[in-house]
C-alpha cells in the first residue's frame, strides 16, 4: 500500500479514538453528576416532639439501657443480622456493616430519642460510613436508600431520622406497651402497661 494512502487511514484511526475519549468523558461526567444529584439530598431538622398528653397510665416501670438495647437489637435481628444498636449514658449509637459496589463499609451513627403519639423517633447525627468524607445528607441518603430493616422501622424521608412504631413493644407482652419518658443518660427508660 503506498505511503500517501497510510496517512489518511492513520488519521480517520485518530480521529475515532479521540471522538470515542471525547464520549467516554462526556459519559464519565454524566455519571458523576447524576451521583452527585442522587446523593445531594436535603433533610430538615427534626421537630420537636413533645411527648404525649394525657393521663398516666396505671402501671409504669423502668428498664434500664441494657435492657432496652436488647430489646431493640431483638427487632433489628429480624429484618437485618448486619447492624446493632448499643445504649449507654453517653450516647446511643447505630454500627451496620454496608455493601456498596462490592466493598463493605462501617456505618457508624448517634441517635437521640423523642417520643411522638405513636413512635419513637431517633434523630441522626455524626454519620460516619467508613472513611468516606462525605456531608451528613450525602451520608443520610446512601444509609436510608440501602436500609433493609424489619417492618416497623423505617427511615425518615424528610428529616435524618429513624422512626420505630410504638407497637412493636406490645409484642413482647399481652399488653398494650407505650413509652413514656427517656432518660438514659440516668439508665432509664420508662415504660407504661395497660390491659
Amino acid at each position: 500500500m503506498p505511503a500517501s494512502q497510510k496517512k489518511p487511514l492513520k488519521d480517520a484511526a485518530m480521529n475515532i479514538w479521540k471522538w470515542l475519549f471525547i464520549g467516554l468523558l462526556v459519559i464519565n461526567a454524566a455519571v458523576l453528576a447524576g451521583l452527585f444529584i442522587f446523593l445531594s439530598g436535603d433533610y430538615g431538622e427534626l421537630d420537636p416532639v413533645d411527648a404525649p398528653d394525657g393521663d398516666q397510665a396505671e402501671h409504669v416501670i423502668t428498664l434500664e439501657n441494657h435492657t432496652v438495647e436488647f430489646l431493640l437489637n431483638s427487632f433489628l435481628q429480624d429484618g437485618a443480622d448486619d447492624i446493632a444498636v448499643t445504649i449507654d449514658e453517653e450516647n446511643i449509637q447505630l454500627m451496620a456493616e454496608n455493601e456498596y459496589l462490592n466493598m463493605n463499609f462501617d456505618t457508624i451513627f448517634n441517635l437521640e430519642p423523642y417520643i411522638a403519639e405513636t413512635e419513637l423517633i431517633f434523630e441522626i447525627s455524626n454519620i460516619s460510613i467508613g472513611r468516606l468524607p462525605l456531608s451528613e445528607d450525602m451520608a443520610y441518603t446512601l444509609i436510608r436508600t440501602g436500609a433493609d430493616l424489619p417492618e416497623g422501622m423505617a427511615f425518615s424521608t424528610e428529616s435524618r431520622a429513624l422512626v420505630i412504631d410504638k407497637a412493636l413493644f406490645d409484642e413482647f407482652t399481652d399488653l398494650s406497651v407505650d413509652v413514656e419518658e427517656i432518660d438514659y443518660q440516668n439508665n432509664a427508660w420508662y415504660f407504661s402497661f395497660e390491659d
